[in-house]
């Protein structure tokens, strides 16, 4: 045993039992199935699939986070499953080293990426966010219902492709929503249809369409490339294109535009329309808020320094996302042979860890159904508990957009609420969640306009 964390786990054991099976009748009306069979199982427990017939190995629980964030790439594999997820999209014509998804290889790919999707990016253009935001509310007039998570797709998307490609997506939104959408369905679920899905003529079409919006995007920059300012991202990877070009190929920079869009949208747009819902059913959280950032709104000075001050709206983005994460967790395959909390993991065993499960411990979160945004400041800084907030995936697999996407929300969150008066429609809505294919807020979460509250 290389070292022992607070359960106890041993490499290369073959003769340990199975983990439990979760009996079928649990599934039946579970809240959170998860959460449910961690209290009854423990921290690792099998359950049925349907697609591959093999049972799915679940690991759940703060030690089970601890444990995969840190020797994840000495037992377990996700390879095969981002293989097929490269496929659904037709990622073609990128190498080995800019799609490794494991070990070493996968370390240095995300180096790469990371500067590339850094902060960074975003902090100079705080202004032009907060811009591209009230563009594309404008027709947000006071008696109009509007359907969220459509609206803060739009916006979203608009915010990346703006800021890290200067090109939005425009027309080709709803294509890439498909594309996106049914692509992670066939790589990632169990539905036999998403797989088929792939080849039907409305997903085709979205593929050329979002293809194309690719070739618009790098053309562009071709066609007039930026000769003052800060250089973006498609003007980095054209000039590491120049110097290394066999591993630039024509193809792969057709898809480098799509980048922002594949990292953020869901990402942010999810979390944005979640948080309306979680602010407008607790009011006195909501005032809290608007106390802040209207406060930031009067000194005219909506710069890094002060979006680092507003620290009621960071909690309430933070309380967000761990009530309402943007995955529930992430698939790996057991590479090497070991002993979890005492029972077998063999080679080839597909696993699914469970991350937020710990979001919803009261030993970590007391009473963590309610919507509480001073966990996150001293002295209680709940979040820091070992093993107990992954909103944005753990380890080597996290997700590299998560520094814009923290600065995206709370950005735009600002803006919407201080510019509007808002109010669920209808007033008594609940919110249901779809996982389809990522957790968002049900098609039918509407809000109305009851007021332009400041015009600037």
């Amino acid at each position: 045993m290389t070292e022992q964390l607070a359960i106890e786990w041993k490499a290369g054991v073959t003769d340990a039992p199975l983990a439990p099976m979760v009996n079928p009748e649990d599934l039946r009306g579970a809240h959170n199935i998860f959460v449910e069979q961690y209290r009854k199982l423990g921290p690792i427990f099998r359950l049925p699939q349907r697609s591959s017939g093999r049972p799915l190995i679940v690991l759940a629980g703060p030690d089970a986070n601890a444990f995969i964030a840190r020797y994840e790439d000495e037992f377990f594999t996700t390879q095969e499953q981002w293989q097929e997820f490269d496929a659904a999209m037709h990622i073609e014509g990128t190498t080995d080293r800019s799609m490794a998804r494991d070990g070493q290889a996968n370390k240095q790919r995300r180096a790469q990426a990371s500067r590339t999707y850094s902060r960074t990016r975003v902090l100079d253009q705080l202004a032009d966010m907060v811009d591209i935001t009230i563009a594309h509310t404008q027709s947000w007039q006071p008696g109009t219902s509007i359907a969220v998570r459509p609206a803060m797709q739009r916006i979203v998307s608009e915010q990346l492709g703006q800021l890290l490609v200067h090109f939005g997506p425009g027309e080709y939104l709803q294509d890439f929503i498909a594309y996106l959408d049914t692509s992670i369905k066939s790589a990632f679920g169990e539905d036999e249809q998403a797989r088929q899905a792939l080849s039907a003529p409305e997903f085709l079409r979205a593929k050329e369409r979002v293809l194309e919006l690719g070739r618009a995007v790098l053309e562009e920059h071709r066609r007039h490339p930026r000769v003052s300012g800060k250089p973006d991202m498609i003007d980095e990877i054209l000039e590491r294109a120049a110097q290394d070009p066999e591993h630039y190929p024509e193809s792969a920079l057709e898809l480098a535009g799509l980048g922002p869009f594949l990292v953020g949208l869901d990402t942010v747009a999810n979390t944005c329309s979640f948080m309306t819902y979680a602010l407008l059913k607790n009011p006195d959280v909501l005032d809290r808020v608007l106390q802040e950032v209207d406060a930031a709104w009067s000194r005219c000075d909506f710069s890094w320094e002060t979006l680092k001050q507003l620290t009621t709206l960071h909690g309430a983005a933070m309380e967000t996302l761990r009530l309402y994460p943007v995955a529930t967790g992430h698939r790996a395959r057991v590479a090497q042979p070991l002993s979890y909390a005492g029972y077998q993991l063999s080679p080839g065993d597909d696993v699914f860890v469970a991350m937020t499960v710990s979001h919803f411990l009261p030993e970590l979160y007391p009473e963590p159904e309610r919507f509480d945004i001073d966990r996150y400041r001293e002295p209680r800084n709940e979040h820091r508990q070992r093993g107990a907030y992954f909103p944005f995936g753990l380890g080597n697999h996290t997700c590299l957009g998560a520094g814009i996407a923290e600065i995206e929300i709370m950005v735009t969150m600002a803006t919407l609420f201080h510019r509007y008066q808002l109010s669920m429609d209808p007033v008594d809505y609940q919110l249901s969640i779809e996982h389809d294919p990522t957790p968002a807020p049900g098609k039918n979460f509407r809000i109305k306009v009851d007021a332009l509250r400041h015009s600037s």
